[in-house]
């Protein structure tokens, strides 16, 4: 098993719902015992279940998951989290994105306040999307933030890309410590 996929699965989990359990007993079905024997290597998961897993990213991360995982089997840890790595790929490219004028933002409605829900409700979902004018090969980046950040980004994109930037730098800094 690729360790490094379970690390961003389990990452983007805990990120959007409440708990793991929430995850793998509402969305996949599977036992506590499943799930462990899979995070460990033990067993893999079904077809079905690995195409619910990958909904937790937008197309795009899914194909950034797949670059981070792949260039850890090839090059082995390296000293920084794949979580770590991934966060740092996303913000790159975001800044770029935005600094080329290519992607538009949107807010999305958090889906934790519908009723019943499991998923985390602190958090609001900035979506940077760039658009090739062919339906549905749109490239998405998801950010989940504080709500806070809302207010204070707003749709500036400059404050967005200040942000981005200080996130970005953050992260470096996080991965060389």
């Amino acid at each position: 098993m690729k360790s490094a996929l379970v690390e961003l699965v389990v990452a983007a989990i805990k990120a959007k719902y409440v708990s793991e359990k929430a995850f793998y007993n509402e969305q996949l079905g599977i036992t506590p015992q499943s799930w462990d024997r899979w995070k460990k290597g033990e067993q893999g998961l079904k077809y079905e279940n690995m195409q619910i897993i990958s909904t937790l990213f937008t197309d795009y991360e899914w194909m950034l998951v797949q670059k981070v995982t792949r260039r850890r089997e090839v090059m082995g840890d390296t000293a920084s989290s794949a979580v770590a790595e991934f966060n740092y790929l996303k913000y790159q490219i975001a800044k770029t994105w935005i600094n080329q004028g290519l992607a538009r933002m949107e807010w999305q409605k958090n889906q934790a306040n519908e009723p019943g829900s499991n998923r985390r409700s602190n958090t609001v979902v900035l979506r940077l999307i760039t658009d090739y004018n062919i339906w549905g090969y749109s490239d998405i980046i998801e950010m989940r933030l504080p709500g806070v950040i809302q207010q204070q980004i707003g749709h500036d994109e400059r404050k967005l890309l200040d942000w981005v930037r200080d996130q970005s730098d953050q992260i470096k800094q996080d991965q060389q410590q």
